[in-house]
């Protein structure tokens, strides 16, 4: 696949991984707004993370500084695997969050209780296989971009000439 092609698939994966984010996190973000309780900070964080999300594929398209955005995204995408495991392990679901619920414990080992969670979570499931393709995408286009390359192979109105 050419480098154009990897750059598309990495929009519509970043896309779809916003979209899954807001989409969980906006209705309770609003419902946090009206009640003014905050007992989970994951809304407003997956809310903020999706806009930045958006705003790094207007810079890509724009032609500005794409390894450090590459660099960015892979990062973004491991911190939603990792913080899905850390939240639903040793965060006990927020138990940490002072305006949270009382912190669940698993007496179950950490991949146990992660398969456990991953069974009765489709979004969750698909948001996770979603970032991991994402973060390889971005990393095949990290090792393969030069940093010098004007694009050459990116149609001339994607790129605004």
């Amino acid at each position: 696949m050419e480098r154009s092609g990897l750059r598309y698939a990495a929009g519509i994966l970043a896309l779809a991984v916003a979209a899954i984010h807001v989409s969980w996190g906006f209705p309770r973000l609003v419902l946090y707004i009206q009640t003014g309780r905050v007992p989970d900070p994951r809304p407003l964080l997956f809310v903020g993370s999706a806009v930045l999300i958006v705003l790094g594929i207007a810079r890509v398209l724009d032609g500005r500084n794409e390894r450090a955005i590459y660099l960015a995204g892979i990062a973004l995408m491991g911190t939603y695997i990792v913080g899905y495991g850390l939240w639903h392990t040793g965060l006990e679901h927020g138990g940490f969050w002072p305006w949270g619920p009382e912190p669940i414990s698993h007496s179950d080992p950490a991949w146990q209780v992660l398969i456990d969670h991953m069974r009765t979570d489709e979004l969750g499931v698909v948001s996770k296989l979603l970032e991991a393709t994402l973060a390889g995408v971005l990393t095949l286009l990290y090792r393969h971009d030069d940093a010098t390359d004007s694009g050459s192979d990116i149609p001339a109105i994607v790129r605004g000439e």
